[in-house]
């Protein structure tokens, strides 16, 4: 690790915004940075296509996974009890039903408790004044409790989630060089998968405090530089301590929300090297022993 430490800036899901908007800002600048692609979106509307994403390694920045398709990667917990032969089951979290993210249609789920497991398939998605919910193809054999019930992907499709997302990614010509869990979610089965397969997750916990340098690779802390996540006051505040502490600094944020402006990826940048903090990559920080240096 530098004396003065490190920052690596991480852009989640690939907008063609990390293009238009942010390679200016990033080349005036000569700073690198990371993008975490959900490799099943690459070349769809609104999002990188591979030769922009080429051009945005080779202007030093990376790639990391982020998912084949953005599912949730960790159980969601029941909105309330589920009745024998119901079709609905609600859910405490959210089920995108507006787009093809979160819980996909046609997933097979597992409705998991102490003693028993039913193996489901999403039919249907949604949300009402209750809460969200998602509609099965077949109704469920049993009742089920809230408080001792979890809905969630099966081992399979994790680990096509988590490691297809790199072969995809290595189809495409590009290694990645870590693993960022779509939405900052992930169980103990998902984090497994992910450090055995890639060794470095950015996003192991979300905290707005910087990571000591000889942190292990795959329980690494992020937080964002969105405007609406810190201040300018705060954001100075989280380099002083990567500064002070000589630490490993992870900023991330979504270029095609309002609230990653130019300005906030321009200012972050030149805070950092105000004080002496290096930008960096993950493949260049991460040391032989999978820790930070």
């Amino acid at each position: 690790m530098t004396e003065n430490g490190r920052l690596a800036l991480v852009f989640d899901d690939g907008y063609r915004s990390d293009f238009a908007q942010l390679r200016p800002v990033l080349d005036a600048r000569d700073a690198p940075a990371s993008f975490a692609i959900v490799s099943e979106w690459v070349a769809r509307d609104g999002h990188l296509d591979v030769d922009q994403l080429r051009d945005l390694v080779d202007l030093g920045g990376e790639v990391l996974a982020h998912g084949r398709y953005h599912r949730v990667l960790r159980p969601h917990h029941l909105a309330d009890d589920v009745a024998a032969d119901a079709r609905r089951i609600p859910i405490e979290s959210h089920v995108f039903p507006e787009n093809e993210s979160g819980v996909h249609v046609g997933d097979e789920y597992e409705l998991v408790d102490a003693d028993r497991r039913q193996t489901v398939t999403v039919a249907g998605k949604g949300s009402d004044e209750a809460a969200p919910y998602v509609e099965l193809a077949e109704p469920v054999a049993d009742s089920w409790s809230a408080s001792e019930t979890v809905f969630r992907l099966p081992d399979r499709l994790l680990d096509a989630e988590i490691r297809g997302s790199g072969a995809d990614l290595r189809d495409h010509g590009f290694e990645p060089a870590g693993f960022v869990f779509p939405y900052d979610a992930a169980d103990v089965r998902a984090h497994r998968i992910a450090r055995s397969e890639y060794g470095v997750i950015p996003n192991a916990a979300v905290r707005s405090l910087p990571n000591p340098s000889g942190t292990p690779a795959w329980n690494l802390r992020r937080y964002y530089l969105e405007t609406d996540a810190l201040t300018r006051v705060e954001i100075a505040d989280y380099l002083d301590a990567v500064a002070r502490d000589g630490g490993f600094g992870i900023l991330a944020g979504h270029s095609d929300w309002d609230t990653v402006p130019a300005e906030r990826v321009r200012f972050v940048i030149e805070a950092a090297r105000d004080r002496g903090i290096e930008l960096t990559t993950f493949s260049e920080c991460v040391g032989t022993a999978d820790r930070t240096r």
